[in-house]
């Protein structure tokens, strides 16, 4: 029971970094496709997220420590359940066969694939095909991982390479492509006409999440190539450079944009163009300091009250954003800039 709650707790812990770490990519592709990203959608990837964070944890943690396990076998013999299943049928009768242990690994199995083929249908409108072959190709590389000690981790497997996971799981796809049938109702939503609070929202919250994760990695392998590629004491890594590895990818990159096409990153995510009149380098770099790049530079500037000073900049920005015509956002209308939005499948 300890294991089932662990790996539920890990399943969405790590479901939600990778919903966050796909929210930019997928927000862009739902803009171009239908120009429009709704929460249900939004709560839906999510779900897929964790969905996908919970095969691998349910498949393959615990993960025991080295040589404290004996190797596991391989089971190659294709539908060697069904006369398990049929020969215990035989041995206790029908009615208790529905709480023996061969029939219920079996059935697990294939519940464990069912949102699988729910999901193909319902994010990208495929059907039972394409649901069956994406079963089949997850549960072989689940297996393949087991069979090679999570390829070389371990000298040897630790759990069973059993062929007949591969048929059950594919089962439990296409059954949950089948039964997607009755839930998925596909419908095209009309692009919206006017700019909506709700997609500047999303836009801003692209550009937070850029601000934030661009840097991030590149300082943490830094950091880790440092601490254990050269072994440099902890108090002796280089916290300047660590800085501006952290800072300086998405200060430049939110630079380019709006200095060079006018929009932010988290603006062309959810396909809006910025237009200017006269002027348009200095309104740019007006816009770029009111906006991105003021909140980039209050977030790591360390003053009196610069906390106070962000809060403030954070909920006007956050305030004025209903409230200006068109929904153009503090930066755009301090800047003198219009914001228009681009057609689906044209950006």
């Amino acid at each position: 029971m300890d294991n089932v709650v662990g790996n539920a707790v890990l399943a969405i812990f790590f479901g939600l970094g990778l919903a966050v770490a796909g929210f930019v990519p997928a927000a862009a592709v739902a803009y171009r496709r239908s120009g429009s990203f709704p929460l249900g959608r939004i709560l839906l990837l999510l779900a897929a997220a964790i969905y996908a964070v919970a095969l691998w944890t349910y498949t393959l943690v615990p993960m025991p420590e080295a040589g404290s396990f004996t190797c596991a076998g391989t089971h190659v013999h294709a539908f060697g359940f069904v006369e398990d299943i049929l020969r215990t049928r035989a041995e206790i009768g029908a009615r208790a066969l529905l709480t023996n242990a061969v029939f219920l690994q079996v059935a697990l199995n294939v519940v464990l694939f069912v949102p699988l083929g729910f999901f193909v249908r319902a994010i990208t409108g495929r059907g039972i095909v394409v649901a069956g072959a994406l079963g089949l190709a997850t549960s072989l590389l689940i297996e393949t991982t087991q069979l090679t000690g999570i390829w070389g981790l371990y000298s040897c497997a630790y759990r069973v390479f059993d062929v007949d996971d591969l048929l059950v799981n594919t089962a439990g796809a296409v059954l949950g492509s089948a039964i997607s049938v009755l839930l998925v109702r596909p419908h095209a939503r009309p692009a919206p006409r006017t700019i909506t609070v709700g997609r500047r929202l999303v836009g801003m919250v692209a550009d937070l999440l850029v601000i934030l994760g661009t840097g991030a990695p590149l300082a943490l392998a830094w950091r880790a190539w440092q601490l254990y590629g050269l072994e440099v004491p902890f108090d002796e890594v280089s916290t300047t450079i660590q800085f501006w590895l952290l800072w300086g990818p998405p200060i430049v990159l939110e630079a380019i944009a709006v200095l060079g096409f006018g929009r932010t990153v988290g603006e062309w995510v959810v396909g809006l163009r910025a237009t200017a009149g006269s002027g348009t380098w200095w309104r740019r770099i007006f816009k770029l300091l009111t906006g991105v790049g003021g909140l980039t530079l209050l977030l790591v500037a360390d003053f009196p009250g610069s906390g106070l000073v962000l809060l403030v900049f954070v909920a006007a920005t956050i305030v004025a954003l209903p409230r200006t015509d068109e929904h153009r956002g503090l930066s755009n209308v301090l800047a003198g800039m219009q914001v228009r939005q681009v057609r689906p499948s044209s950006s």
